[in-house]
């Protein structure tokens, strides 16, 4: 489908018939409205466009938040789900073939001495908790260090790990132990505005505190980090971090797990991006999203020895390892490998951000525009010199998707306009993403 193309002004007749009944039915708490307040209504989608109940024709740069890296029903994707479908749906506490070779695929993708197991989960926040639960047994340690600006998930373990007060307001009991550190993201950043004085001074922070007994943490079981924030606005961790923070956990008897529930599987231009960095090996590493090409699955890998600290039958659900999508995730990591979309990432990638910078040069509310792969920001200001937040994310999501365009409204103060598109897309998608960006930046210094 060639995007976008409208053929009335959005939100047509039938999607706001359509909003209108499900405003009476959802909760507010869902996240049909996550784009705008007058979100779009899907028909039907193909690679990255998504067309509406009114015909109108969108450029999709958020892919499912992630979970599309292949791109809205990719055919061999939909071949695998249609041929599982027929054969069966579900089989929990059995044995299926598609399930253990798709975990087998999965440990194939990850290098590194250490011998491996596996768990499935259905949803990313249930992998982040499996991890955590697993590194606690293993060490017999409770306390955990998280990130400033971490997205772990929303359940109420995951949810201890978020660095996001908003989402944890009325909950002010969720889980003991739990620490919060800077993320070294030196636009903002209390240890320096460069990359090597950030990533420096929160290593010596993280350090510090686990080696001074009147810290007041307690016994640490492990670090979690993404190295890439997403929903905290795109931020990459400098590379060099992942290193450092390597060398602190195994000073400490620490376990590392990363979570690439987001980043994973080619977004980042790496298979995993902690890739990026050699010699970096996590204990744990927890996967969702693109896992299964948009089906409901996530995974848990850990060493052979942590797995085996906790007893049968511990983790996992009903839907975990869902055989739909286990074929969906088989044919999804053959199409990331076979067309090459890690090295497409990093290409496109680079390209967008060069774009966005153009952008930037003409429009004094973007502060920074950055971007690791095919995760991607510009960051809002009211002032470049003092950096002060524009929280006009939301608003400005809400004018490109009038003009046929999903961007990802995000960022630790509702200022960062973020991008997950597709890893299928071109030039000409980039090029036609920007245009509509100018026209909505123009509009910006006005929202509110």
């Amino acid at each position: 489908m060639d995007a976008p193309r409208l053929r009335v002004p959005h939100p047509g007749p039938r999607t706001r018939e359509y909003l209108e009944r499900v405003r009476k039915a959802e909760s507010a708490t869902g996240l049909t409205f996550g784009l705008s307040p007058e979100t779009l209504v899907m028909e039907r989608a193909s690679g990255a466009a998504i067309e509406d109940v009114d015909g109108n024709v969108f450029l999709d740069f958020t892919a499912g938040f992630g979970s599309l890296n292949a791109g809205h029903c990719h055919p061999r994707v939909v071949e695998a789900v249609q041929a599982q479908a027929a054969k069966g749906h579900q089989a929990m506490s059995l044995g299926a073939d598609v399930r253990l070779r798709l975990m087998e695929k999965v440990l194939s993708l990850i290098p590194g001495p250490a011998e491996k197991r596996i768990v499935l989960g259905a949803s990313g926040s249930e992998a982040a908790e499996a991890a955590i639960k697993m590194a606690r047994r293993a060490t017999g340690r409770q306390d955990v260090v998280a990130f400033e600006g971490a997205f772990h998930g929303r359940t109420q373990g995951a949810l201890a790990l978020m660095g996001r007060k908003g989402q944890r307001a009325g909950l002010p009991s969720i889980q003991t132990g739990i620490h919060h550190v800077p993320f070294p993201y030196s636009y903002r950043s209390p240890f320096g505005r460069d990359e090597a004085s950030c990533m420096e001074g929160t290593l010596r922070y993280i350090e510090e505190f686990l080696r001074n007994p009147a810290s007041g943490w307690g016994e640490v079981a492990a670090v979690i980090i993404e190295p890439v924030q997403g929903n905290g606005g795109m931020i990459p961790a400098p590379l060099g971090f992942l290193k450092g923070l390597r060398g602190i956990c195994d000073r400490h008897g620490v376990l590392l797990i990363i979570d690439e529930v987001m980043s994973g599987f080619c977004r980042t231009g790496k298979m995993f991006s902690y890739l990026h960095e050699e010699g970096v090996e996590p204990d744990i590493l927890v996967l969702g999203k693109s896992i299964s090409g948009g089906l409901p699955l996530s995974a848990c890998v850990a060493k052979k020895e942590i797995c085996e600290a906790s007893g049968a039958g511990t983790e996992s659900s009903t839907y975990a390892g869902n055989l739909v999508a286990c074929a969906s995730g088989l044919a999804s990591i053959q199409v990331y490998e076979e067309e090459e979309l890690a090295d497409r990432a990093a290409g496109m990638g680079d390209y967008f951000v060069r774009r966005l910078g153009e952008l930037a040069e003409r429009h004094a509310v973007v502060g920074e525009v950055r971007g690791r792969g095919l995760m991607v920001a510009a960051e809002l200001v009211s002032d470049r010199a003092s950096r002060e937040p524009l929280p006009a994310a939301k608003a400005a999501s809400a004018a490109a998707l009038e003009r046929g365009f999903l961007l990802y409204p995000g960022g630790h103060y509702a200022n960062v306009l973020a991008f997950l598109p597709p890893l299928i897309i071109d030039e000409g998608h980039v090029d036609k993403a920007v245009e509509i960006l100018d026209e909505v930046l123009l509009a910006v210094p006005r929202m509110k």
